[in-house]
């Protein structure tokens, strides 16, 4: 059975600018070379799959259906641009915040949302990376032995560097 190479890609600060608590389109900045980054990926054969804590839902900033539509306008942009990103995967869990801790192994630094994904997606770890822009996504991927890319230049020079240290 052949699985799946991915690129996991944390939300703010990585694919977008962050201003906090992002929830509203016009808000909703994409980085330069963020769009060339995912279509590039993607002509690659790999997947494009997002990972984002959004605990603004459990401080009541705005509900999960209001990030969900937020990321479906997202992948309506990127269609103009013919390219996707394959799925969304949320965590709105946060300690101090949060009712049920049921969903606390889901929230960024925990590997809950990249394990979920490998099992939705039959995802080969050995041939996928993940880039982010803070301590908590180098920490998720660490935990799963996913190579990590700090995004430190623009998310298309970030790919390039991930896809030359997997040897693809």
């Amino acid at each position: 059975m052949k699985k799946n190479k991915v690129v996991f890609l944390d939300r703010d600060g990585t694919i977008n600018k962050n201003f906090g608590y992002v929830i509203d389109k016009d808000k909703f900045i994409f980085l330069k070379k963020a769009i060339s980054a995912i279509k590039f990926l993607r002509e690659k054969d790999y997947k494009v799959i997002v990972v984002t804590n959004q605990s603004g839902v459990s401080r009541g900033y705005f509900k999960l259906k209001d990030v969900n539509e937020l990321h479906r306008w997202v992948n309506l942009q990127l269609r103009k641009k013919n390219t996707k990103i394959d799925r969304f995967y949320v965590s709105t869990y946060h300690p101090k915040f949060s009712k049920q801790k049921k969903n606390a192994y889901l929230r960024k630094p925990n590997p809950g949302m990249l394990i979920r994904a490998k099992k939705d997606f039959k995802i080969d770890f050995k041939k996928s990376f993940m880039i982010g822009d803070s301590n908590s996504d180098l920490l998720t991927a660490k935990k799963v032995n996913l190579l990590f890319i700090k995004k430190k230049y623009n998310l298309l020079r970030c790919a390039k560097l991930g896809l030359k240290k997997i040897n693809y």
